[in-house]
């Protein structure tokens, strides 16, 4: 279920900010081409892009397994196990105008995964735990 956004843009302008260059309007377009396969998980990641008209360095984003590659587990938590591993693309940078499509920057990082125990019951306190 796709809850209802709030924000609204004029000619390419967001109303919330006022900026012309708004990240938040890349971020909605995109948000009926992706999901986690859990609504509340979901309603986290849309929420770090729905804050960040300005600045994507805590935005999350869903990442498809197969941009993962070296996938080691590491350890086993409360939730799931944990894994370390290279991410292909890197994180988001900036948006790219003449390419229509954000730039990443250090490609083949390594990051941190988890694999959770229960994914379907996802808790506020795990939820927690992540912000």
């Amino acid at each position: 279920m796709m809850r209802k956004l709030l924000l609204s843009f004029r000619n390419d302008k967001c109303e919330s900010c006022g900026n012309d260059h708004c990240y938040v309007k890349h971020f909605q377009k995109n948000f009926i081409s992706w999901t986690s396969g859990n609504d509340n998980i979901d309603k986290f990641i849309q929420d770090t892009q729905l804050s960040a008209h300005n600045d994507v360095r805590r935005v999350l984003e869903w990442i498809p397994y197969d941009k993962f590659h070296n996938i080691k587990r590491i350890a086993k938590g409360e939730f799931g196990k944990i894994y370390i591993a290279n991410w292909i693309d890197g994180r988001i940078d900036k948006w790219d105008f003449e390419n229509q499509n954000w730039k990443r920057d250090n490609h083949n990082m390594f990051v941190n995964l988890k694999s959770l125990n229960t994914p379907n019951n996802l808790t506020l306190e795990f939820i927690n735990k992540v912000e």
